[in-house]
């Protein structure tokens, strides 16, 4: 476990695509023929991150091929889950778990637990998760840090999180859209970092906020750092976001393997 220290935190980002990775399967979009061609940062595994925190270390998501970014990250330090979704994207890797050899926390909102007990849940599973109920607006305390979800559909049960440890605060605002409520605003007011998932560049977009429309939210709540994740073709290839945000204080475009400290 890595030492506590009074608030820091570091990020992992171990995956940093959309749904469908970069690059998807059976599409030839200039973008994605160049991801194959050049490989680098071009290329993307769908969205996954690891949470260092005092005394416990969080994965948000578990997408499709989480064993090979575990592996890939050599993460084996690990106490806990947490699951913002019920869609294959985000909970497809979760039977990998199977296999793991230590007991784990599973954290779910009930009704999301339901819908992923019911697609995904095995008895080997049963064994090694404990599950940890969260609802929105209610904080969770683990002993140095805190965290709190909240809503980010109205329609659909997707949770983002606001984590707070000493005066440093993150905010994962998971797959929102632009129309956040009141309640979410104040979580991200004044947050060291807000990541956000930004699928495509500019509007129409109605599911998703954009990244331009993440730029404008940054500026909004008066965050310190905005990240932006989450990307998919109908977005810009990684080198021609890191110029374009080069013009906005603050703002930085997440690749597979970075690392932050908070």
């Amino acid at each position: 476990m890595t030492e506590y220290r009074v608030g820091i935190m570091e990020i992992i980002f171990l995956g940093t695509g959309a749904a469908e990775g970069i690059p998807a399967i059976n599409c030839n979009c200039s973008h994605y023929e160049r991801a194959r061609r050049e490989g680098g940062k071009l290329q993307r595994e769908r969205n996954a991150i690891l949470l260092k925190l005092p005394d416990y270390n969080m994965l948000v998501e578990t997408p499709p091929n989480t064993r090979g970014l575990i592996n890939k990250y050599q993460v084996a330090d690990l106490q806990g889950i947490i699951a913002t979704h019920s869609t294959f994207s985000h909970t497809g890797g979760i039977k990998e778990f199977e296999y793991w050899q230590n007991h784990l926390d599973f954290l779910a909102e009930p009704g999301l637990f339901k819908a992923i007990y019911k697609e995904h849940w095995t008895e080997r599973l049963e064994k090694i998760m404990f599950h940890i109920p969260y609802f929105p607006g209610a904080a969770l305390h683990f002993g140095h840090f805190h965290m709190i979800p909240f809503a980010a559909r109205r329609h659909q049960p997707i949770f983002g999180l606001s984590i707070n440890n000493g005066e440093k605060q993150i905010v994962y605002t998971s797959s929102t859209p632009n129309r956040l409520t009141n309640y979410a605003r104040t979580l991200m007011t004044g947050a060291d970092v807000i990541i956000v998932n930004t699928p495509t560049f500019k509007t129409p977009k109605e599911d998703h906020i954009t990244l331009v429309e993440a730029v404008d939210l940054k500026k909004e709540v008066d965050a310190g750092r905005l990240v932006l994740t989450a990307i998919n073709h109908n977005n810009r290839p990684h080198d021609e976001l890191e110029e374009y945000v080069r013009q906005f204080p603050g703002v930085t475009v997440a690749y597979d393997g970075m690392k932050l400290e908070v």
